[in-house]
């Protein structure tokens, strides 16, 4: 802006004594220093230097060629070249190093500084006793903490351009290279690398711009970093982020409106620090102040408060006697140009097209209420990364809630289940490394040529295959993961049945969880599902959850060995191994159900119109004409098939289209959380529409014709129902649901609607009074898929069953309903209607 558009007064009054000043000056050396080394200065005492001679500033990073940027990337710019001083950085240390057999540390936790903090100001907010733990709701560094100094090695680090690190403002003034996020990155690399001698980071994160650079340390260095979580950062703030590019560029441009940038064009150091562009440092502030908090907040501070943060040229008593005194304190200490440089290093900014490249373990934190950094572009980003999670929260502060986000986050399952995942969270139980997991992914952009659960989809664990015969004599392909990584000869086993449309690596997780605490853990696939699919293409379309139990006990007993084994099943699943246990007990040491099928009965036929349709006859079982006679009525199949990718991410997070095409809330869905197995079955989903034609023809076939498999063995004039026999049962039960489950009571077939009433209550009082009473847990706000909507939780207790026969105690108001016979609400059972959508799962 020119300084013409300022009040005429006031831009002479500041133009006639600066351009005296410059003119009798120009020899003047600038004043050193002219910023503090850190934003506490109580905590200076504690950072420590580092320099990294000879590193090149402002070049271009090539991912794919690491050796050719270790001293900063091609292209770049020394600070000696320009004759200063060596790159410099800055940092804090505590807690307990670990060290490899080479003397490296193993165990260090990287935290990132904010783009107008440092080392100090992290600290302060984050470390025990502090005097900014409050504002971050709780100290989270610390003995016993979060991130536990006693366990831990915790680094916090300057970033290049302010404070401790190498800044225009030291002297180069717009002669500073301009430097990139790579830039701040590597640098700090260099320090844990060649100066704490760090080989392994367990996790990096930090808040805001540190958030930010997490992302780059996760891309830039895989063989040093396990885990990022970015907690409120962004991925792009360029065009692609285009409402912080917004916002910085209005900031850069306050800073280039001030008068004295005007006049000395940014090179005003030879000025003394009161005459430079100050104003233009308060007006930068106070653009970004507006938006930082949420506005509503802002506006129920009042003015006296708000005030502080606004900007005028010149002073006005209306204003009040505070007008912009946060402001004028933010001038003297921070440098324009400094500031110009770290807005400018966001026109760069942008890693969109890398993130599919990212290997560490990566939980994106954000605020959904972000003003500056909208969340929409987080959860793109968390949906762009392999195995990436997002997690949100709303709070009045907005952005800067990201301090206290890790302590308002602590009871959120998917919070919960990254930090135990990556080991931030102690789990004193795991015996072993399954070093075969690696992160599953689908191909978005399936190819119709390729087998889509051959070639198409990354399993967690490698996937085998085995012929079986089933007791028909009918050869299957199963595919299986098999997977133990103790030392026992003979290890507990567990075998995980999937649910209906789905598969084994749905339970990737739970298999995880399971195998590191000493189990041997088959997932087999069923004949025509997932990845027992493709070698079956030729077979025989139907066939009974007998057949199935047949085929599996011919692979975990005949062929793996397997003599007894504990039997978890999910929906479909739980179903089919409660059957198993029925058919093979010597092979079963106990049950796992998971919001299963089998404990509810169904009419023989239903009524559609003036038609009684055989839906649940046996007597259909291998009759293929028949079934077809008996379910195409209703369409299920076809519109199991033509269900958009749209439609199929919609109904998996319940939500449904209003005439409108707006998204509006359902009772009727798979995932409450967005988790990382959650998203697996989506996308598994969402590709398929468009990969393999025969494979989707197969599945979608499937999906509807294993509605028959569960009630034709349910039929409530079937004295031999799965129903009836439960209470054959001897082995060990543990039963589980989601307390908004939404499939289970099938009321569209049965009229069914309680699920404490009809379900838990009967099938507990009548394995009690069999001699067999089972260990029921129901988890609050989760749904059909407890193992995806709180996986750490769900793996647990899984694993505590089969060592102990408990789980950990439901909360008070679950286990208080329970003990007088019922439970708290599910969800609202979907309206009755002409077609079977109780038993969608």
């Amino acid at each position: 802006m020119s300084p013409l558009l300022l009040p005429l007064s006031f831009a002479a009054r500041w133009l006639a004594p600066l351009l005296a000043v410059l003119w009798f000056a120009a020899s003047a050396q600038a004043q050193q220093p002219l910023t503090p080394r850190s934003v506490v200065a109580d905590l200076d005492r504690l950072k420590q230097t580092y320099e990294v001679r000879n590193f090149r500033i402002g070049g271009k990073y090539d991912l794919a060629d690491g050796k050719a940027w270790e001293n900063g990337a091609p292209g770049g710019t020394t600070l000696e070249s320009l004759g200063a001083a060596p790159a410099r950085t800055a940092y804090m240390a505590l807690g307990t190093p670990k060290r490899n057999a080479q003397g490296e540390i193993v165990n260090a936790i990287v935290i990132n500084s904010y783009y107008s903090g440092d080392a100090t100001a992290m600290y302060n907010n984050w470390v025990a006793g502090q005097a900014g733990n409050g504002f971050s709701g709780g100290a989270l560094v610390g003995p016993g903490l979060l991130f536990d100094t006693n366990r831990f090695y915790v680094v916090f680090v300057d970033a290049l351009g302010l404070w401790g690190a190498s800044k225009p403002s030291d002297g180069l003034g717009r002669k500073f290279p301009v430097y990139s996020y790579y830039d701040v990155v590597q640098l700090n690399y260099r320090l844990l690398r060649d100066h704490l001698k760090v080989a392994k980071v367990v996790l990096s994160t930090g808040a805001s711009m540190g958030a930010t650079q997490a992302y780059y340390w996760g891309l830039m260095h895989p063989e040093m970093v396990a885990a990022v979580m970015p907690i409120g950062g962004a991925t792009a703030t360029d065009g692609e982020g285009p409402v912080a590019a917004w916002t910085f560029q209005l900031a850069k441009a306050a800073l280039e409106s001030d008068p004295v940038w005007v006049a000395t064009n940014g090179d005003y150091y030879r000025l003394p620090k009161e005459q430079h562009p100050n104003k233009g440092v308060e007006f930068h502030w106070s653009m970004l102040s507006i938006t930082g908090y949420d506005l509503n907040y802002r506006q129920s501070l009042g003015w006296d408060a708000v005030s502080k943060e606004v900007f005028s040229w010149e002073a006005d008593p209306r204003m009040g006697a505070n007008a912009g005194s946060n402001l004028k304190n933010l001038a003297k200490v921070f440098d324009g140009v400094d500031l110009w440089y770290r807005d400018t290093v966001g026109e760069i900014h942008n890693i969109n097209a890398l993130l599919p490249q990212m290997k560490a373990r990566t939980l994106v934190v954000h605020v959904d209420n972000d003003q500056w950094l909208i969340s929409d572009k987080a959860r793109a980003a968390a949906q762009a990364i392999p195995g990436g999670q997002y997690v949100g929260l709303s709070d009045p502060t907005a952005h800067y809630a990201v301090f206290k986000a890790p302590n308002v986050l602590r009871t959120n399952p998917i919070f919960d289940s990254y930090l135990h995942d990556v080991g931030i969270l102690a789990d004193r139980d795991i015996v072993c490394e399954a070093t075969n997991y690696r992160t599953p992914k689908v191909n978005m952009q399936a190819d119709k040529a390729r087998s889509f659960w051959k070639q198409e989809m990354v399993s967690p664990f490698p996937v085998k295959y085995a012929q079986v015969q089933d007791r028909r004599g009918v050869q299957w392909e199963l595919g299986y993961m098999d997977e133990y990584c103790g030392k026992s000869a003979n290890p507990p086993v567990l075998v995980v049945v999937h649910g209906k449309g789905a598969f084994g690596a749905h339970y990737g997780y739970l298999i995880k969880y399971a195998v590191e605490r000493g189990y041997r853990v088959i997932a087999p696939d069923m004949p025509q599902w997932g990845t027992s699919g493709p070698g079956n293409l030729d077979k025989p379309m139907t066939r009974t959850l007998t057949d199935v139990r047949d085929a599996f006990h011919a692979l975990v007993v005949d062929k793996l060995g397997v003599k007894k084994a504990w039997y978890h099943g999910h929906s479909l699943g739980g179903q089919t191994v409660i059957g198993y246990a029925l058919r093979y007990p010597e092979a079963v040491q106990g049950l796992v159900l998971e919001a299963p099928a089998g404990l509810e009965e169904y009419s023989r036929t239903f009524r559609m119109g003036d038609q009684d349709l055989p839906i649940c006859d046996k007597s259909i079982a291998y009759d293929l004409k028949a079934w077809h006679a008996a379910y195409d009525p209703m369409g299920l199949v076809e519109g199991e098939r033509k269900r958009s990718p749209q439609g199929v991410r919609d109904f998996f997070y319940f939500k449904k289209r209003d005439p409108a095409g707006n998204a509006v809330p359902t009772s009727t869905g798979y995932f409450f959380n967005d988790t990382e197995y959650a998203r697996l079955h989506t996308d598994q989903r969402v590709a398929m529409i468009a990969g393999n034609p025969r494979e989707f023809e197969q599945w979608s076939f499937m999906f509807i014709y294993d509605l028959y498999s569960i009630c034709s063995e349910l039929v409530r004039d079937d004295p031999a129902s799965i129903y009836k026999q439960l209470t054959k049962l001897k082995m060990p039960v543990f039963l589980a649901f989601g307390a908004q489950e939404p499939f289970i009571p099938g009321t569209a077939l049965n009229g069914l609607t309680d699920l404490s009433k009809s379900i838990i209550v009967p099938f507990k009082q009548r394995m009690t009074a069999a001699g067999n009473p089972p260990v029921i847990k129901v988890y609050p706000g989760v749904g059909h898929f407890i193992h995806t909507d709180v996986p750490y939780e769900y793996a647990r207790d899984t694993v505590d069953f089969m060592k102990t026969g408990r789980v950990d105690a439901a909360t008070p108001s679950v286990t208080s309903a329970l003990v007088n016979g019922s439970v708290p609400a599910a969800a609202a059972p979907a309206a009755a209607s002409d077609k079977p959508s109780g038993l969608a799962k």
